[in-house]
Order: C-alpha cells, then structure tokens, then sequence
C-alpha cells in the first residue's frame, strides 16, 4: 500500500523535472536564435563598411589618403610611420582588422553562451550590437579622424585637422600637457599598448610600425601623467565602447586600478582619463549608437508564447548607411595653412 504513494510522488517529480528540462531548453534555444540575429546583423554591417571602404564610399578614408600623400611628400623622412597610418584608409587597416578579429571570437562564444546562463548571452550580446555599431560607414569614418589629425599635425600647419579645434585650441581648452605630434592614438590599443615597469608604472608603448611616432613625443607617456592631463581624441572621447574588445576593456580597467592605488599609497590625486569628455570635438559629431541592456531584456522576453527578433528591418537603419559619409567638414579647407 505504501509503494502506490511513492510511485505518485515519483511521476510527479518526474513530470516537474521534465517541465524544468522544457524551460531550460526553451531558454536556451530562444537566446541561441538572439545571438543568431546579432551575430548575423554584426555580420552584415562589418561586410556593408569592407565594400564601403573598397569603394571609397567613406570620405574619410579618401581625406586619410590625401593627407599621407601630401606629408610623405613633405617629409619622406616620415614615410614608414605615414605608411602606417594610410593602412587605415584600405582593408589592411588595425582599426578594421580589430573589429573582424572581435567578430569571428563573438561568433564562437555565441555557439556556447546560452549553455553558460544568462550573463554570458547578455556579454556576448552587448560585444555584438558594439561591433555593428562601430562598423557604421559613418561612425568609422569619425575613427579616422584621429589619424587623419596626426597626418595634419606633422605638417606643421599645411593641413586642416578634422572634426577637431587646432592643437593649440585644444591644449588651451583641456589643459592638456604638450606630448607632442601622435598624441591622438595614445590610449588606443589599434596602435600600442600599456606596458608596465619593474617600479610598477605604466608608459604607452607603440605596437611596431608606429614606433617612429615615440620620436615625435617629448618623452615617454606615463599613464598616470596622461590620465590626467590628456587630450582630445575620438576614439577617448567617443568611441572607445564601441572600438574596444572585452580583452582589451580589462586590460585598461587592470592598468587604470594599478595606476590608482599606486597613486593612493604615494598620496597623489589621480584622475581616471575618461571622467568627462575632453572639448575638441565639432558639433554635431558622429556617435557610436550602442544597444544597452535594457533592449537585451526586453529582447529576450517571450510574447504569445513566441520568440520575436530583437531587429526590425528598416532600409532606414543607421548602422548600415553610408549617407552620412558625406558629411564630415574639416576646421579649413584641405591645404590650408593655420
């Protein structure tokens, strides 16, 4: 008589077990068609800037172009580094090989997130909706400006910097330290990197075809001094969610957190470089727009029992539009003198 309870208890245990399983793959499989959308849009938009920069859609990767043939020209002492910046007006260029590089991880880590829970569908969700919006023709073209201002400070004035205020300007304005001609792509890990010392500190160190602009500084960039007395540039100011991997947003947080209780112990004042935006920028600059997690939330509840794509196709859609390419003025007309 006692075995008939027992075989009850074990069926329904057995039936909310099973309903269990059912949520769980049910889930699984709707954040696994999420991460299928995202990755296909990331796909699409990374593709759509390739053929826009193959075409020269982008009109500043044109400008890139003309501003490394006017100073290779003016000083072909300069040319490896000119070389090297130019890169970024083709396919070849760290800026784009970064984002196809963050793609193919993102891809991999969307096979397996949703077996691994909910924060790593969400990580993985938010690095995709970062790569399609840094792949925006128009929001890449704003990435340029930074080596486009490199190119026109090297010129000693015969070149306009873009989307910009002058050096001068912008020194004045940020009270800024003076660390020379490249200033703009320190911080930006498509050029260098952080490097710590055997006393603990942390100086910028160029990747290896930009090694020539460390003789255009006044001396070696420690991150504490640059932190708090740094410049204008997009990618600091503006872009850096969006042109930034995961790997490489611990890697800065890591030498900012060293660099902070280094200055503590000293008693020093240290200011994280990205606490405000620097001025320098035009008006009207183009911004990374970034889905946050609000939208990811909202994506990944369920509606009549049905999964509905987080995307509505739009032939208005932003990210994938090159008409604003068009638009960007620089602070003078090309080859204008200061």
């Amino acid at each position: 008589m006692e075995k008939q309870p027992l075989r009850k208890f074990g069926v329904i245990l057995l039936v909310v077990l099973l309903a269990v399983l059912s949520g769980c793959s049910s889930k699984q499989d709707e954040w696994q068609q999420m991460l299928q959308e995202a990755s296909s849009r990331a796909d699409r938009a990374v593709s759509n800037l390739e053929k826009q920069i193959s075409n020269g859609g982008i009109r500043n990767t044109r400008l890139l172009s003309r501003y490394a043939d006017v100073v290779r020209k003016q000083k072909p002492e300069m040319g490896e580094i000119v070389d090297a910046l130019a890169e970024d007006a083709t396919l070849k260029g760290p800026i784009l090989k970064g984002l196809k590089s963050r793609l193919e991880t993102a891809r991999q880590d969307a096979k397996s997130a949703p077996a691994q829970g909910q924060a790593a569908v969400e990580n993985t969700w938010n690095e995709l909706n970062r790569i399609t919006s840094a792949a925006a023709p128009d929001v890449y073209g704003m990435m340029l400006t930074d080596p486009i201002n490199v190119l026109a400070d090297m010129s000693d004035g015969r070149l306009a910097r873009v989307s910009a205020m002058s050096k001068e300007a912008s020194a004045l304005a940020n009270q800024s330290g003076d660390q020379g001609v490249g200033g703009q792509l320190v911080g930006n890990p498509n050029y260098g990197h952080w490097q710590q010392d055997s006393s603990g500190n942390s100086f910028w160190a160029w990747y290896g075809q930009y090694a020539l602009l460390s003789s255009l500084f006044r001396g070696p960039v420690s991150y504490g001094g640059w932190a708090g007395r740094r410049d204008y540039s997009y990618y600091n100011d503006y872009g850096r969610d969006a042109y930034t991997s995961p790997s490489q947003r611990r890697e800065q947080n890591t030498v900012r957190q060293q660099t902070e209780k280094k200055f503590k112990r000293e008693g020093k004042t240290f200011r994280s470089p990205y606490a405000k935006t620097r001025t320098g920028g035009a008006s009207g600059i183009k911004k990374p727009v970034i889905r946050n997690n609000r939208s990811f939330k909202s994506a990944s509840k369920k509606s009549s029992g049905s999964f509905k794509s987080p995307y509505k196709s739009s032939s208005k859609s932003s990210t994938l539009s090159s008409s604003r390419s068009s638009s960007y003025r620089t602070s003078r007309s090309f080859g204008g003198g200061k």
